[in-house]
């Protein structure tokens, strides 16, 4: 089994991916601090900001904590070899929670993958990966100094964790080019109890207006330690887009008071001009491996208005399964 050192820890992840308004190395290093907390079995904590866009792993940064130099070398040397490059993207692009033997799927390649690992010491690694259909993306690595077995509950904790991790980063790279002068502008302002304080364009409407509010205060009772006591509850209830449109951010005066900024933040797969922007949506993350359950937690929709969005992707493609549905997908990439 995959236990976090303490359950209720992992809102503190969440926590620390929002924590935006800083340059992208510090909050790399910040996030890696709380995860390392959360998430260490023993032989370290890394992450990798990458770009398999155009079908080649390019790693912008790296980092971890409590991870031993020779990792790091193996690390950086196995995402520059030519001969592994395939699986690297494959991995990234379609994998959201995986340990070493599911994300390397070649039995030929698997051996000698556990070869190297042993060589530094480790028998296994989690990848917990936040991808986005731009391909850009950044990753988690648990490493192991033995098996990982995740039951279902971890593994749905993990992809949640995931979904953060993909929806927070994605966010970071459209808010640095305003971050010398401070973040610009939000949709809406509400205060930490949910009411709101300003809205504009579409976030002004009644239902987007319901909405914020709902997920505001979804949002600080996960923070909240009654929140923190059920840590699935909690992770479940903040979700990383409401209304599949916006992010919720922290955001402080110089008097301290904190106040909530909703972000345009949706992801924008390109694909077929037959498909609406919100099928689009829904297929690219079902291209990537996505289940409903996570899709609809990713874009904080109903599971239903998934389903549907899904089946109507699927008549406009002429796809017959959800299997040539993906298929099809993975083609816009």
């Amino acid at each position: 089994m995959f236990q976090t050192h303490d359950p209720s820890d992992a809102i503190h992840v969440l926590e620390a991916l929002y924590d935006l308004e800083q340059p992208r190395a510090r909050w790399l290093r910040g996030v890696l601090k709380v995860a390392s907390s959360v998430l260490d079995r023993g032989a370290g904590v890394g992450m990798v900001l990458y770009d398999v866009s155009d079908g080649t792993p390019r790693v912008e940064a790296i980092d971890g904590v409590n991870v031993e130099a020779g990792n790091f070398a193996m690390g950086s040397a196995l995402h520059s070899q030519p001969a592994l490059a395939s699986a690297i993207v494959t991995a990234y692009r379609t994998e959201v929670c995986a340990t070493l033997a599911e994300h390397v799927r070649d039995p030929q390649l698997l051996p000698a993958m556990r070869e190297q690992y042993a060589r530094v010491g480790l028998m296994d690694q989690l990848l917990i990966n936040g991808a986005n259909h731009s391909g850009f993306g950044c990753a988690l690595y648990v490493f192991s100094k033995s098996y990982l077995r995740l039951t279902l509950a971890e593994r749905d904790q993990m992809a949640r964790i995931a979904a953060h991790l993909a929806t927070a980063y994605r966010l970071l790279r459209r808010l640095e080019p305003t971050l010398a002068a401070g973040i610009g502008a939000a949709d809406a302002v509400l205060k930490s109890d949910g009411r709101l304080e300003h809205a504009e364009s579409i976030a002004s409407s009644r239902q987007a207006r319901r909405s914020l509010t709902d997920a505001v205060k979804l949002r600080e009772w996960a923070r909240a330690p009654n929140g923190r006591r059920n840590a699935e509850r909690a992770t479940a209830a903040w979700k990383p887009l409401v209304a599949g449109r916006w992010s919720l951010v922290d955001c402080y005066e110089q008097s301290g008071r904190r106040y909530i900024t909703a972000r345009e933040n949706a992801p924008k797969p390109t694909g077929p001009e037959a498909l609406s922007r919100r099928e689009r949506q829904v297929a690219a993350l079902a291209g990537m491996g996505h289940s409903n359950k996570l899709i609809a937690y990713e874009l904080g929709l109903a599971h239903s208005t998934v389903r549907v969005l899904l089946a109507r992707a699927a008549a406009k493609l002429k796809a017959r399964t959800r299997a040539d549905l993906v298929e099809r997908v993975r083609t816009w990439a």
